[in-house]
């Protein structure tokens, strides 16, 4: 699986976490309030995101991935110069594993603060919006608002 499709499932999972958990906290207020309980689930409190978009659009994507490209030609150098110097197979193989180990640890590290402004920018754009919940594009066949051009808006007035 390739480093993107891993980024974009890591953030999606983390977007379905919050929206587990905000959907949680509207239960728990419906629940309070007997009128609430009754009234079916408005779509227009739903915002959805195309998140790979979102992310494709963050100001600060582009060197990120230079810089991880930097560290991947590094690492690869570092792990055949670890492997040229083993003559078993086994220990071979675990020094390049270990390399790419070194490579996710490094990239996830650098990527963090990037998925944290996506977020960030989500919550933000879901509370101007007043939305109860957003989820990813991926998840909803029919309905919701779609915010992606707002939270790509958002990001770029951060940076």
């Amino acid at each position: 699986m390739s480093s993107r499709k891993i980024i974009l499932l890591a953030l999606a999972v983390t977007l379905l976490t919050l929206s587990f958990t905000v959907s949680a906290s509207a239960a728990a207020k419906k629940s309070s309030s007997s009128a609430a309980a009754s009234t079916p689930v408005n779509a227009d409190f739903v915002g959805v995101v195309d998140m790979g978009l979102i992310l494709d659009n963050h100001p600060g994507l582009n060197d990120a991935r230079q810089k991880l490209g930097e560290m991947a030609r590094q690492k690869e150098n570092e792990a055949k110069a670890a492997a040229d110097r083993e003559t078993d197979t086994a220990k071979k193989a675990q020094a390049v594993q270990a390399k790419r180990m070194e490579l996710a640890q490094e990239e996830q590290k650098l990527m963090a603060p990037i998925y944290r402004d996506c977020q960030q920018a989500v919550r933000e754009v879901a509370v101007k919006r007043k939305l109860t919940l957003v989820l990813t594009n991926a998840v909803v066949l029919i309905g919701g608002v779609d915010i992606t051009q707002d939270v790509i808006q958002q990001l770029s007035r951060k940076k």
